[in-house]
């Protein structure tokens, strides 16, 4: 496999922000580094639901994840996988729900915050954070230098074909 996509996935950002908060994003893209693209939120547009749906490509009601509290190992075929199958290296940085759709479920702290799995048919290089205790007093969320840093090592060091960053700036 021949081709590499790195897909960043910036939750909660309304379009009409982007092009004035994401200079050095938007730099890539007119240079012609990066392309940007746009998709209608599926219903409900929360995010676990939205996760799901972009990397299966069907809606909540066909793949059955409904929100937040609903997380479980998708059965539907996937990004990971598909490349897999063609024979290309994978790697996520990203929420937990993402190991828990893609590769086991449920999520446990200690195994599934960092791995390498170069045999596994979804995601080889996974790198987690989840938000447990994250509201009105824990509003932190992982650092976007940290995660964008953490993708670049895992594309350097295994030479994806695909990964994914995903943060909620």
């Amino acid at each position: 496999m021949n081709r590499k996509l790195l897909l960043i996935v910036i939750d909660g950002v309304p379009w009409a922000n982007w092009r004035r908060l994401f200079g050095n994003l938007e730099g890539w893209v007119d240079s012609g580094e990066a392309q940007r693209f746009t998709h209608r939120a599926v219903l409900p547009s929360i995010s676990a639901s939205c996760y799901a749906s972009i990397h299966t490509g069907v809606s909540p009601q066909e793949h059955g994840c409904t929100g937040n509290g609903n997380v479980f190992r998708l059965s539907h075929p996937d990004v990971f996988a598909q490349v897999r199958k063609a024979g290309g290296v994978t790697g996520a940085v990203t929420h937990s729900f993402w190991s828990q759709f893609f590769n086991r479920h449920p999520f446990d702290y200690v195994r599934d915050i960092e791995y390498d799995e170069p045999e596994s048919d979804t995601i080889n290089h996974g790198r987690f954070h989840t938000m447990t205790g994250y509201g009105h007093v824990n509003q932190m969320t992982p650092s976007d230098v940290d995660l964008f840093g953490t993708l670049t090592n895992l594309c350097l060091r295994f030479g994806l074909n695909y990964g994914i960053l995903h943060t909620c700036t």
